[in-house]
């Protein structure tokens, strides 16, 4: 499909929903990785770069599946230009949340003409794949799976891109489920799946499916903050032996204290490499530990985010 013609179904899109605005998509590229079938990069769009990046193997779906993927990607395109939010990181985890919900839910509503199913419908309604429909049953199924497959990766690294993985797969979940009439119980036997104790969770597809814009990103960097907590830890414990930095005390880090617990920790290893005459050059060991246990901006971690 050329620019041309995905520009041409962008002004159907903002034609069919009442959008007033002149922004086009600038470029269309190939170039997506192997499961993504079509994104468009945050940090690109706040840079002013309208750029859509599709899957290579699109020219060979169907093209009510690309249809169905242009439509989730112009959602997205439509969010990002009447976010809440003008902070940089606010727009992100805005974007990174609500706007993954958003893009599934009214995608599949489109698709099959309602913003309700019952769970009995799940094997008559069908929409588009790849190359031949599928059901509701196997979309929810498919997304289910790569939840759980991301939840379990994370749970054994706790590192920061894993959750957002996961929590982008959570996402589209949650879009889809919430056109069910039994949305509540659905979303309660999926995060039992995934064994996920967290009430701020439904909580979170509470307030996305009510509207409730505003409590969105507050909620959504709470429990950010605490995935980034356990991220520090976990690399602490990774560079810091016991004798440096005692279980008991490694509970005590914070996100406020972290940086300040560096300088200290590292003060340790020096005077411990002093008392047994290890020789440092260039404090290199130092560093690297230093590297290695600082934790970046949970949104530096984002930057190869993609929607």
């Amino acid at each position: 499909m050329t620019l041309k013609e995905i520009n041409e179904l962008w002004t159907e899109y903002k034609i069919k929903y009442g959008i007033d605005s002149d922004r086009m998509i600038e470029d269309v590229q190939y170039d997506t990785e192997e499961f993504v079938e079509g994104c468009f990069n945050l940090l690109e769009l706040m840079d002013g770069k309208y750029i859509l990046h599709l899957n290579p193997q699109v020219h060979l779906y169907t093209d009510a599946y690309v249809k169905f993927i242009l439509f989730h990607e112009f959602t997205h395109f439509y969010d990002f230009f009447h976010c809440p939010y003008e902070q940089k990181n606010d727009k992100l985890f805005y974007m990174n949340a609500y706007s993954e919900y958003h893009a599934c839910k009214v995608t599949l509503a489109r698709v099959i003409h309602q913003y309700q199913i019952k769970l009995t419908d799940v094997d008559k309604i069908q929409v588009p794949g790849p190359y031949k429909e599928i059901s509701i049953r196997r979309l929810l199924d498919e997304c289910l799976y790569r939840l759980k497959y991301y939840m379990e990766i994370y749970y054994v690294t706790l590192h920061i891109h894993d959750f957002i993985n996961a929590f982008r797969q959570m996402m589209y979940l949650f879009g889809y489920l919430s056109l069910f009439k039994d949305d509540e119980k659905m979303v309660e036997y999926s995060l039992k799946v995934i064994h996920l104790d967290d009430k701020r969770v439904p909580e979170l597809y509470r307030i996305m499916k009510a509207e409730e814009l505003d409590k969105i990103v507050p909620l959504y960097k709470s429990i950010a903050d605490d995935v980034i907590l356990a991220y520090i830890r976990v690399s602490f414990r990774r560079y810091y032996d016991h004798d440096i930095l005692p279980n008991e005390e490694l509970d005590e880090i914070t996100l406020d204290n972290y940086q300040e617990y560096i300088k200290i920790l590292n003060d340790r290893v020096k005077k411990r490499n002093l008392e047994k005459g290890i020789v440092e050059e260039d404090d290199q060991i130092i560093r690297e530990m230093e590297e290695a246990a600082m934790v970046a901006c949970f949104m530096e971690q984002l930057r190869y985010l993609i929607i």
